[in-house]
């Protein structure tokens, strides 16, 4: 507690702000969030921005390695192969292919999806940018809540190379390096390789393997081309990840539970029996696995066009992934669930862009088309004894156990009670995805200090949705059955099909397609004002569009017309915003000061959750609205040519303003209106950068660390999100640090340095759930311990 008390204490006294504000050339970045090429500081948004310094500093290797260093953002990447990410408390937990994250992230301009390519490896990145709020009309869909646009280095015209290697604790061994060759005066290439891997830090005590570690690796070749004042940039990336699932620590550890103790309802005297998984043994019978394959093409090209500028930028993605994790959290035979979730999708974008300046106007236009084919295969793998387990909790017999115990008591040999055989199920969807575009945006000087910004965007987006839901596949048990069961009076067809997927095992038994389409209007309006040559005000009001979708888990009766028929499309998601703030450089102070209010509201945010509507608990589609208010606040402070202060805090209040869960025959069994999201009120981050001549070459420290206050829970969240027990404590407050000690050389051509990720090992227990939270076995994720590694960098 202290170190975290000393840690929002060091953000608020300082004033400060993200990392790349640590730098002191912060102020003078350029960046592109509003389609033009501006200073940081006279962009009349919420942004921050992220150096590769800033990535440096941490030893980030993607996206996930920088949660919490943007207040107000999320990234949860346990699965990276089923990542979510979030821009203030918009977050959805969906994985499913016909909807979208609320969050878009486009890498050179690309939008990357939320599993191809949302959270791939950092490639000889130049900066990031994080624009808070709707970003509807300047990027289009998916951007309800925000947008990240990641930018990478441009073949240049010098030659050049460096190489780094990072060793470090749990088997881990990173390396890359880049080489950029000037081919002629108008012509370079550019090589990037990227290499990561560890072996993991947790040992499964199941399979005698270790679990929680990573080994992917990426690679770039991009040429570029200039003809006088135009430019052509080609680039082909190529990564492929392969690692064991991630680990599913239980908390249920006693062999009586939870058949012996759950009766519905996590209670103390139940919740009384966990174990705290930070020091338990982790124990999953399957060890499971998770890859992923990308491939993408990029051919961007800019040319002067009679007084404006053109671009054109045309992209080509593939990727496929699989994620077979342990959904059971234990190794019990009576408790075995295994979930595959594949997937595998094609996209082609292309966007036209004009854009031009007068001394009245500063205006851009465009045109951009989207087109995604993605097909997604769910599989569910249990045993007649988890079946028998699931039937117990719907209130009948373990029917299975009744079945083989009979048998073996008629003298039947080689089966018993116990007995068990394998049982699965798969789920097959295919979406495809039109989507095309037209917008404007147009900065007006209305006078030399103040101008006001119009921009609108039209959408239409075409999504058609194909189900199809096969019987089980279990054929030593239908072996089984059809020898033996006659004599107990069954047959292998006497048994149901599906059980897991059971609603749409029912509906789809043959395939069944549905198409929809829908059509937004994103507009913005920006007014800023140049208060003095150091601070500018701004104000605005701009809307953000998600595209409609499907619910992928619950398809529609094939036997049903359309029109008649359950729909399982659902509305589109939009964002409201209306934000005011301030920019300020102090040069008396040799610092910058921002700070923005915002409020907004959000309609139909759709998220996947796993609850029961009948007997037996299914994927479902939920729709709620939600508001909030807070304040963004960043900044630095440079004390001495040697010292630098950074940090910043996001404060939030978010509520539902509609939330409702609804039974099998449409009667509300939970009502949320009024009550929080979860989104911890605050989070914040704070660091010190320092640095000093030493040993004939400059050395450096740089220690930063974020914090979020507790979770808020809903009376839907509290049982299991905010748990409060002797040994096990859920939703609560968190922080981390990180360090970086380094030297380089004089010229700076080579250099050595300490890098320590969670320096004071601070862990933590996430929020207790999963596939068999409903049957009172939930397990969890937790924080990994900190590591220590050495890296060595070398440049010519």
């Amino acid at each position: 507690m202290k170190t975290q008390r000393t840690l929002i204490a060091a953000g608020l006294a300082a004033l400060v702000a993200p990392p790349a504000l640590a730098a002191d050339d912060v102020p003078s970045v350029v960046v592109t969030a509003q389609s033009r090429k501006q200073l940081l500081q006279d962009v009349p948004m919420t942004m921050q921005v992220l150096t590769s310094r800033d990535i440096d500093a941490v030893g980030a290797r993607d996206l996930a390695d920088l949660n919490g260093y943007i207040p107000g953002l999320t990234v949860d990447a346990i699965e990276p192969t089923q990542p979510s990410v979030g821009i203030r408390g918009v977050q959805t937990g969906d994985f499913g292919i016909a909807t979208d994250s609320p969050v878009g992230i486009y890498v050179d301009g690309v939008y990357t999806g939320k599993t191809g390519g949302a959270l791939m490896n950092f490639v000889d990145v130049q900066r990031i940018e994080v624009v808070k709020g709707p970003q509807g009309t300047l990027f289009g869909r998916n951007s309800a809540a925000g947008a990240i646009a990641i930018t990478s280095n441009e073949p240049g015209k010098e030659l050049d190379a460096a190489g780094r290697v990072k060793l470090g604790k749990f088997g881990r061994a990173n390396a890359d390096v880049m080489m950029n060759l000037p081919i002629s005066d108008t012509m370079a290439a550019r090589i990037v390789a990227v290499r990561a891997g560890s072996e993991g830090w947790a040992d499964n005590t199941a399979t005698g393997k270790k679990s929680g570690g990573d080994k992917d690796w990426a690679t770039r070749i991009s040429l570029r081309k200039d003809f006088d004042a135009a430019k052509v940039v080609f680039a082909w990336e190529h990564e492929n990840m392969e690692q064991y699932g991630r680990p599913a620590f239980g908390v249920v550890k006693n062999p009586a539970l939870p058949l012996g103790g759950y009766r519905g309802v996590y209670d103390a005297a139940y919740t009384a029996n966990f174990v705290n998984p930070l020091d338990a043994p982790l124990a999953n019978d399957q060890q499971g696995s998770e890859g992923r394959r990308f491939d993408g093409a990029t051919l961007r090209i800019e040319a002067p066009l009679t007084g404006m500028t053109f671009n054109s930028t045309t992209a080509w993605r593939r990727f496929q992934t699989h994620n077979l994790t342990d959904n059971d959290g234990g190794a019990r035979s009576d408790l075995n669930l295994t979930t595959q979730d594949a997937k595998g999708a094609r996209s082609f974008q292309q966007e036209f862009k004009l854009s031009g300046k007068t001394a009245q106007l500063d205006w851009v236009g465009g045109l951009s088309f989207y087109r995604n084919n993605e097909h997604q295969v769910a599989g569910a793998y249990v045993t007649t004894g988890t079946l028998d387990m699931l039937s117990r909790f719907a209130g009948g017999a373990p029917n299975f156990a009744r079945l083989f115990g009979g048998l073996a008591a008629a003298g039947l040999s080689g089966i018993s009670a116990s007995s068990v055989f394998p049982w699965d199920e798969t789920h097959y969807s295919d979406v495809r995805t039109n989507s095309a575009s037209a917008y404007g945006d147009t900065i007006w000087h209305l006078a030399p200090q103040t101008n006001a910004t119009f921009g609108l965007r039209y959408t239409r987006d075409e999504k058609r949705m194909t189900w199809y839901v096969p019987g089980r596949v279990s054929p030593q048990l239908d072996d089984f059955l059809n020898r033996f069961g006659p004599l107990a009076g069954l047959n292998a067809s006497s048994f149901p099909s599906n059980v897991i997927f059971a609603t749409a095992g029912r509906l789809a038994s043959s395939p069944v397609t549905r198409e929809k389409a829908w059509t937004d209007w994103s507009p913005r309006l920006v007014l800023d004002h140049k208060l003095n040559r150091d601070t500018l005000l701004f104000g605005s009001l701009s809307r953000g569009y998600q595209a409609g979708g499907f619910n992928v888990f619950t398809p529609p009766n094939p036997a049903s017309p359309t029109a008649t028929g359950r729909d399982p499309s659902f509305a589109p998601e939009r964002m409201t915003n209306v934000e005011a703030g301030a920019k300020m450089a102090l040069p008396a102070l040799n610092a910058t000061l921002n700070a923005s209010l915002f409020a907004y509201k959000f309609r139909n945010l759709q998220d996947i959750q796993l609850y029961s509507v009948g007997t037996l608990p299914t994927y479902n589609v939920v729709s709620s609205d939600q508001k909030a208010h807070g304040l963004d606040v960043d900044g630095r402070i440079r004390v001495s040519p040697r010292v630098t202060l950074f940090g910043g805090f996001e404060y939030i209040d978010q509520t539902y303003t509609r939330y409702q869960r609804l039974d099998a025959g449409g009667t509300v069994t939970l009502d949320l209106g009024g009550q929080p999201v979860g989104t911890p009120r605050l989070t914040a981050m704070a660091g010190v950068n320092m640095n000093w001549e030493a040993a004939s070459g400059r050395a450096s420290v740089n220690l930063q660390g974020t914090h979020a206050t507790a979770q808020r829970c809903n009376s839907d969240t509290a049982a299991l999100s905010c748990l409060r027990t002797a040994t096990l404590k859920t939703g609560t407050a968190t922080s981390k640090f990180d360090l970086r000690v380094g030297w380089d050389s004089p010229d700076a051509r080579y250099g050595v340095a300490l890098i320590v990720n969670n320096l004071f090992d601070q862990r933590y227990v996430l929020s207790l759930a999963g596939q068999t939270e409903q049957y009172g076995a939930p397990y969890s994720n937790i924080t990994p311990p900190r590591t220590i590694g050495i890296e060595f960098r070398a440049s010519m």
